[in-house]
């Protein structure tokens, strides 16, 4: 579990900086993205040994990404600046920071009780 930690965490970092040529970022983001929803999958093979809070985070993470995903069928044109870069860049890192947030509350969790996944 903590190696999934540490390549999401790596991945987000490596991301965050890539932001900083935008389009290199954007395209470390559909690569954290697919990582990401890769990880919350395999989460699912666990989810008897995860809290309730953790599994409740999971749920808040599937509906958040799940909405936004659908968001995008019901995006028909978009010419606002601020919107776009809102959809593109701070609304899928917001998602990602928040599920990197959510691996660290469960590999915090089971290291302290000795579960090894």
């Amino acid at each position: 579990m903590r190696i999934i930690y540490l390549i999401n965490k790596i991945a987000l970092i490596t991301t965050l900086i890539l932001y900083l040529t935008i389009f290199l970022g954007l395209y470390a983001q559909i690569v954290l993205g697919t990582l990401q929803v890769i990880s919350a999958l395999g989460l699912l093979f666990i989810w008897n040994k995860l809290s309730i809070k953790n599994k409740k985070e999971l749920l808040v993470y599937w509906l958040l990404t799940i909405t936004y995903g659908l968001g995008w069928l019901a995006t028909d044109n978009i010419n606002n600046g601020f919107i776009v870069v809102f959809l593109i860049i701070i609304i899928p890192i917001s998602i990602a920071i928040y599920f990197v947030t959510i691996l660290h509350s469960i590999t915090k969790k089971l290291h302290e009780k000795h579960i090894h996944v």
